[in-house]
Formats: C-alpha cells, sequence, structure tokens
C-alpha cells in the first residue's frame, strides 16, 4: 500500500512545504466517507462464460485541497473502501471480499454560487487497485495481473460553510478505467471501460 502512495504523498508533502504567499488562500484537508457504486456490472469475460462482478464498495478518505484562486484549486485525493466481488461460473456463484484503493490529482473549478456556497466541477487523473485473494494468488503466481490501475476522474461537488472553521463538500464522481484480468489459464479475458459512481460526504477543514 506504502509503494501504492508513494508518488501522490510526496506531491502531497512538496504542497504543504511549498512557501505561499501571505494572501494565499488556506489549504483545506477533508475527510470524507461514501460509497463507490459499479455502474457496470461485468467486470470480467472469460472464454467459457463466466464472470466476475464487482458489488458496490464504501469508501473513505482524505482529500487535500491546494486553492490557486477564487476559482480555481488542485486536490489529491487518497481512499481506500471494503465490499463485495462476486465470481460467477455456470451456476455456481462465490462471494468474495474485496479492498479498493484510489488515488488521483484533480482540477477543481467553482462553476455556480459564491465561494461560501457554490458548485465546482471537479476532473482528473490517478490510479485503482483491487485487492482480493484471487488476484493476489494470480499475481504471485504469475498467472495473471489485474487491469485498468490508470484512471480519469470527471463529477461535481457541492461546497458549502457550515462555519468558520468548517465546510461541508458532497462530491459525485465517474471513475474511468478499463478493467478485467490478463490470465494465462488458457482463458481469455475481455478488458472493458468500467465507470465507478462515488459519492461521498466530508467535512473541509482549512489549514
Amino acid at each position: 500500500m506504502n509503494r501504492r502512495y508513494a508518488v501522490l504523498v510526496l506531491v502531497l508533502g512538496l504542497c504543504l512545504a511549498t512557501p505561499r504567499p501571505a494572501l494565499a488562500k488556506p489549504l483545506e484537508v477533508t475527510p470524507f466517507l461514501g460509497a463507490m457504486i459499479p455502474a457496470n456490472s461485468l467486470f470480467l469475460e472469460s472464454g467459457g462464460g463466466s464472470y466476475i462482478r464487482m458489488q458496490t464498495h464504501t469508501v473513505y478518505g482524505l482529500a487535500i485541497g491546494c486553492p490557486s484562486s477564487d476559482k480555481l484549486g488542485g486536490q489529491i485525493v487518497l481512499g481506500t473502501g471494503t465490499g463485495k466481488l462476486e465470481l460467477v461460473g455456470g451456476s455456481t456463484s462465490l462471494s468474495m471480499a474485496s479492498t479498493l484503493f484510489m488515488a488521483y490529482l484533480r482540477v477543481r473549478m467553482r462553476l455556480l454560487g459564491s465561494e461560501s456556497s457554490h458548485l465546482a466541477g471537479v476532473l482528473g487523473v490517478g490510479y485503482t487497485d483491487f485487492n482480493t485473494g484471487l488476484f493476489d494468488l494470480a499475481n504471485e503466481t504469475d498467472q495473471g495481473t489485474f487491469i485498468g490501475r490508470l484512471t480519469g476522474v470527471a463529477g461535481a461537488e457541492i461546497h458549502s460553510t457550515l462555519s468558520e472553521h468548517v465546510r461541508l463538500n458532497v462530491g459525485i464522481v465517474d471513475r474511468i478505467h478499463v478493467s478485467g484480468a490478463a490470465l494465462n489459464l488458457g482463458s481469455t479475458g475481455s478488458e472493458k471501460t468500467q465507470n465507478d459512481i462515488v459519492a461521498t460526504v466530508g467535512l473541509g477543514f482549512p489549514l
């Protein structure tokens, strides 16, 4: 997990350590909680007709906002979560625990409203990984690997000031990535575009 987040943690450290002008807007730290809902039910299709379907995951994490102007800013988002992965083959169905890791950089732009209460659009790029015993075993034994870690992010966020030191942030983003698995078992897997709808709510604290 440390290896997955090493680059983004470095970026976060640089962001926090970089001297900022006296009039610059403060950084904002937002712990969040929410859900990742796969919009595409088919995760992997094999030549034998079996498939793997990702189910809803609970997600939580931390977003660090670095405002550059009244309307524009950058964010670093680190999150994890847990849920289920369903493996279906013929009449057999097996449900397995799954752990989600996500990390991305995104640009946030205010579209409507004032600084204290507004709607913002977000665009970004990042990283996605799902850990289950099935994929871990395939990777460790060189029988396969997870496909689709590079992720695009697009969505919107509602920002409302509750007090001088607390802000409410509600966001809905579509995390877009190819999903599937490359298996060295004589079966063929199909790469499909996956859309993960992630809805979160968090409290922002200016630093």
